[in-house]
C-alpha cells in the first residue's frame, strides 16, 4: 500500500558460538585456585594410588596422577590426609591429568579444603 513503512524483521538465527570458542573458564561456575597439594585416590574397587592436585575449586579439581586404573566416568574419593575423602566423578582424562566434579560442592565446615583454596600454592 502506498504510503506505509514497510517494517522488516530479521528472523536469521544469530550466530552460534562453536564449543572450541568457548574456554573451559567460560563454562566452570566458579574459578579454579591453583594449588600444589598431596592427595589420595580411592577407587570404587578399593584401590588407592596418590595424586598430586593442580587446582581446586568449590566444585571440582584438577588432578596429576600415575593410576592406570583413572577413566572418564569413573567415581573416586579424593581425600587430603586424615580428613573424610570428597566423592567425585572423572570427568575427563588427558595423559596422567584429569578433572574431577564433585558430587556435592565443598561443604563450609570442610576447613581443610577451604583452606586449601585460600592459600593456593602454598601447600
Amino acid at each position: 500500500m502506498p504510503g506505509r513503512r514497510r517494517t522488516v524483521v530479521n528472523t536469521l538465527p544469530r550466530r552460534l558460538i562453536a564449543a572450541d570458542e568457548i574456554t573451559a573458564e567460560d563454562r566452570r561456575r566458579e574459578p579454579r585456585h591453583p594449588t600444589c597439594f598431596e592427595a589420595t585416590l580411592e577407587f570404587s574397587n578399593g584401590t588407592y594410588a596418590s595424586a598430586l592436585l593442580a587446582d581446586v575449586s568449590l566444585h571440582g579439581c584438577c588432578v596429576r596422577t600415575d593410576a592406570d586404573s583413572l577413566r572418564q566416568g569413573a567415581f573416586v574419593s579424593i581425600g587430603l590426609g586424615a580428613e573424610p575423602k570428597m566423592p567425585a566423578i572423572v570427568r575427563w582424562v588427558r595423559g596422567n591429568t584429569a578433572g574431577m566434579e564433585f558430587l556435592r560442592q565443598v561443604p563450609t565446615y570442610r576447613h581443610d579444603w577451604q583452606a586449601m583454596m585460600d592459600t593456593g600454592l602454598e601447600g
